[in-house]
């Protein structure tokens, strides 16, 4: 419950938790309703996640561009080229 509640305080969609202080290999991301930071994104569940590697999609070589922040850096945000799908594993 820690990092969903720090992510909800700080208006994050996402947060790991080395973020918070707490040294282990775990995140968190999901959007409730909406976010005034990305006011263009859908809504995903909360999702957590332990031990994760992310890897491009095999499916797909696309990526797109967004405005991304990171809440270790409030205030700070900057255009970002991304895949447009990965493929997330671990325990979650």
């Amino acid at each position: 419950a820690m990092l969903p509640k720090a992510m909800k305080e700080y208006g994050g969609i996402g947060i790991a938790a080395p973020q918070i202080g707490w040294w282990t290999r775990v995140f968190c991301f999901g959007i409730e309703g909406t976010n005034p930071r990305y006011p263009d994104a859908e809504g995903l569940p909360l999702t957590m996640w332990i031990n994760p590697e992310l890897t491009s999609s095999p499916s797909s070589t696309e990526t797109c561009w967004m405005w991304e922040g990171c809440l270790s850096v409030p205030g700070m945000r900057g255009w970002v080229e991304r895949p447009s799908e990965v493929v997330v594993s671990g325990w979650d």
